[in-house]
């Protein structure tokens, strides 16, 4: 103390004006480092976010990393709102610099006179004008200060510091400065929580250093959770340490676990007027929480200004459009003050629900109405929204919205009421739960029966009981071409007015058409008319229920590119939505995998098939799983492996077992299965199959073709011929587009091995002509050695089919796996086929003998699907086979 009113500025600790240590769990985020470096160009920085989202060590471990810029730092506390003591924290934090010379004012006694705080300052401003490298001086919780003075004194620094001094100001409120001034003369850069928040990546490194193994999906859960508050990601990392159970853990975690609560409440809550906790505490109830809903639960006209003052002062809250009109409460603390608001009484939040139901009903949003009347408890309210939105949301596709409803109305009222039944009914058989839909409907059926004549049924009860019933029928069914269950009788002859319902009704006639009268042009009319309905409306789930049954519709009429195109339109639909797991897109999936396995597109159609069997429940039902494991065995088949694709179409029909289905499906999973065990002889095997679709069906050309084989290969060539013939005869009995196909190359190989040349040519002209409609290759894979060589002798004049002939040539005999199939030595051979040589000669060339020669040469006809050299020539020249044949040869070593 000196004369009577001065005195000395106080002492500083040394740990208020060190940089703090970084802990061992810090974690490095290289995109803010960035950001702080390309910010020193301006003359402020403001770093603003709530308590824990790493603020003081994100500044430390820039001010630790700094080779350019020498850091003053002071940890800002209550007491310094006594500018003796700010001020006298400023002066020796800078003094500390190691640039700061010896003889600087800085280094001596600072004297205190009352009120003196402008002096005071001038001269230190006048100090750091006078030092010699540049500084930046960070003062940390600037929050701490609320005092007129003291904050008067830091914005005299802010208009009066040297342009080699920057100012970092780290808090958790905006400060009560002019920051829109500094803003407007470019002199201020800012960080804010929205850029703070952890990554995922950074909250993995983060949970990894405090010493927990998670896997990726319990990291992505604590990070959603948390919002990538670090704060939380880290109380949440202490907690896990003491939990054995860390899925329950995480199923539980929320803002009112005892540590995260505890730091809310010290930290943040405490630190807001009660009228604003109580405002936060009823809107904590709705995410996202629009201002007008906010005004609704909390009563205070003003709500829309309170939630924008919290984002711009806290960042507690943050807008969630553009116009500012929504608001999100930060994760972990709305669901600490949730559980606040349930511990003063679970009818006040119920009400709140209730008022938020009323509110989100008016707003046409039945997702949230549904939600916040299922929490209200409110069973009159929740059965009464069901009434008004069950249907748009089935055509919607928010089916889980729907099935919560149900469940929290509970079994017994579900069961009084018809349209709840059904409505429950169609999202049973939606998720692939047959069983349970079945119930549904028989208790929708006794509440009210549809004989009953006495009692007036609503438009909507009689479009959903169609539409289950017929669902019943039809989900569990087949997806192949034409293949499905048996739909209900049941049709609806009036369209209602109304869109929805008009949507459905058309849905269920097109449906009833497809699967009852088999009337596929008036069955495509009213799907495509539900379909147009749908997309001018959005019912995208109607839409793509739309679209599924169109590709049906395709397939049964012959139009494999139609079915592929509605199919591929219904899988991004099915995408686009998050419903790949529902039946329609698995449906969709089995039909695009069967027409590209019929493009001979083995790789693909085996994805797609491995594709639709993992989707779980959507492709449950026996028809549908028989359907895509049958098109993935006939493609592994396809690609080489015969055995194993052999052995997964006879268990695909194993499992499949005595369940229905459609007389397409079948016929084309035992045509698959059928070739397949000619292709490898296995005749016990064949007529397995064949007596396995003559039980099922009759009167069909498929039975005929797959004796005509039988007969081909047992060398009774007259009588398969005759058979063949009646098939052509006859082409309209056939079940499937492609038979047709196989008869014609049937009928081209029989005539080539009766030496009819010319009869060949004509048969497998007609074939081509039959399969490009149909984008039919598969075929011609299958059709055998002497096809092939006439497709490769008659190259070039097949007129207009010229080009699939040549899409047919190149997807033939597996050639795509031809090269890895010949051995060295066979590729040796095959390069001196093409010269003069004898077969004597080649095997002097090559010091065998010749019976090792003809063996080779045996071996490359049947792994290129020929039967002469001729042939043998032209197919390995067209898939480059001889010039790879002769860079292997070229780059060998010679032989001794």
């Amino acid at each position: 103390m000196g004369e009577r009113g001065l005195e000395l500025v106080p002492l500083v600790p040394r740990a208020k004006i060190a940089v703090p240590r970084l802990p061992p769990e810090f974690v490095m985020r290289h995109s803010l480092r960035t950001d702080l470096d390309a910010g020193e160009g301006k003359s402020i920085g403001l770093v603003c976010a709530p308590a824990g989202y790493g603020k003081t060590l994100l500044l430390a471990e820039w001010a630790l990393g700094s080779t350019g810029t020498e850091t003053a730092w002071v940890g800002l506390d209550r007491d310094d709102n006594d500018p003796r003591r700010l001020w006298a924290s400023v002066v020796a934090a800078i003094a500390a610099c190691p640039s700061v010379p010896p003889s600087s004012r800085l280094h001596a006694p600072w004297i205190w006179r009352p009120g003196a705080q402008p002096e005071f300052l001038a001269e230190l401003l006048d100090a750091l004008q006078a030092l010699p490298r540049p500084i930046r001086l960070i003062l940390d919780d600037l929050h701490e200060l609320v005092e007129p003075e003291t904050l008067h004194g830091i914005e005299i620094l802010l208009r009066n510091r040297p342009d080699h001094v920057q100012l970092i100001l780290s808090s958790r409120l905006d400060p009560p400065l002019s920051l829109p001034r500094l803003r407007l003369a470019g002199r201020l850069w800012e960080l804010r929580a929205d850029r703070l928040r952890f990554s995922l990546a950074e909250a993995a490194t983060l949970l990894e250093k405090s010493d927990l193994r998670l896997t990726p999906a319990q990291v992505e859960v604590l990070h959603q959770r948390t919002g990538g508050w670090a704060a939380g990601l880290r109380l949440a990392a202490l907690a896990m340490t003491r939990s054995a159970d860390l899925d329950g853990f995480l199923a539980e975690f929320s803002g009112d676990e005892r540590s995260v609560a505890d730091y809310l409440v010290g930290e943040i809550l405490s630190r807001l007027p009660e009228d604003i906790q109580e405002f936060l505490r009823q809107t904590s109830i709705a995410d996202p929480i629009p201002s007008a809903l906010a005004v609704v639960l909390s009563g205070r006209e003003e709500a829309g200004s309170l939630l924008d003052g919290l984002e711009r002062q806290t960042s507690l809250v943050s807008a969630t459009s553009r116009r500012r009109d929504a608001y999100r409460i930060q994760e972990l603390l709305r669901s600490y003050l949730r559980a606040d608001l349930h511990r003063q009484g679970p009818m006040r939040a119920a009400e709140l629900h209730a008022a938020a139901a009323r509110w989100w009903a008016a707003q046409d949003r039945p997702v949230l109405a549904l939600d916040h009347a299922a929490q209200s408890r409110d069973t009159t309210m929740l059965s009464d929204l069901l009434h008004r939105f069950a249907v748009p949301l089935l055509l919607t596709g928010d089916h889980g919205p729907l099935r919560r409803a149900i469940t929290t109305l509970g079994a017994r009222t579900t069961a009084a009421d018809a349209l709840l039944a059904l409505t429950s009914a169609l999202t049973h058989l939606e998720a692939g739960e047959i069983s349970a839909a079945r119930c549904d409907l028989g208790l929708a059926q006794r509440s009210h029966p549809v004989e009953d004549t006495t009692s007036t049924t609503s438009t909507d009860v009689s479009v959903l009981r169609v539409l289950a019933e017929q669902f019943g029928a039809v989900l569990p069914g087949a997806v192949l071409p034409g293949g499905a269950a048996t739909a209900s009788p049941t049709t609806l002859n009036e369209l209602p007015a109304e869109p929805e319902l008009e949507a459905l009704s058309r849905l269920s006639r097109g449906t009833a058409l497809l699967f009852d009268n088999r009337d596929r042009a008036a069955a495509r009319a009213e799907l495509e008319a539900a379909l147009g309905l749908g997309r001018r409306h959005g019912f995208d789930y109607l839409s793509l229920q739309c679209l599924t049954l169109l590709g049906i519709v395709a397939g049964t009429c012959g139009d494999i590119r139609t079915m592929r195109a509605m199919s591929t339109q219904a899988r991004g639909c099915a995408a686009e939505h998050g419903w790949e797991a529902s039946t329609w897109s698995a449906a969709a999936t089995s039909m695009l995998a069967y027409a590209v396995l019929q493009r001979a597109d083995a790789h693909d159609a085996e994805r797609l098939a491995a594709e639709g069997l993992a989707l779980g429940p959507g492709a449950s039902s026996p028809p549908l799983r028989f359907a895509l494991r049958t098109v993935h065995g006939a493609a592994v088949l396809d690609r080489g492996d015969r055995a194993r694709g052999l052995g997964e179409l006879q268990q695909a029909r194993t499992e499949f077992g005595d369940h229905p289905a459609g007389a397409e499906q079948a016929a084309a999973a035992a045509l698959l299965e059928f070739h397949a065990a000619m292709l490898l002889g296995h005749s016990t095997a064949a007529w397995t199959v064949y007596r396995w679709l003559a039980d099922r069906t009759s009167g069909n050309v498929e039975l005929l073709i797959m004796r005509a084989w039988v007969d081909a290969a047992s060398g009774r060539l007259e009588h398969a011929r005759s058979t063949v013939r009646t098939v052509l005869e006859e082409p309209a009995q056939a079940l499937l587009p492609h038979t047709v196909v196989d008869a014609w190359l049937l009928e081209t190989t029989l005539a080539l091995a009766t030496r009819e040349r010319p009869a060949a040519r004509r048969a497998l002209q007609t074939a081509l002509a039959l399969a490009e409609p149909l984008d039919a290759v598969r075929p011609f894979t299958q059709a055998g050695p002497g096809v092939r060589e006439l497709l490769v002798h008659q190259h070039g004049s097949f007129g207009s089919s010229e080009e699939f002939a040549r899409r047919a040539l190149a997807a033939g005999a597996g050639l795509q796996e031809c090269r890895a199939l010949l051995s060295e030595r066979e590729l040796t051979v095959l390069t001196l086929l093409p010269t003069l040589l004898s077969l004597d000669e080649i095997a002097t060339d090559l010091t065998v003998s010749v019976n090792t020669v003809k063996s080779h040469v045996r071996s490359i006809y049947a792994k290129l699907g020929v039967s002469s050299r001729r042939t043998a020539v032209l197919v390995a020249h067209e898939h480059g086979l001889l010039a790879a044949a002769e860079r292997r040869r070229a780059t060998a070593p010679s032989r001794p």
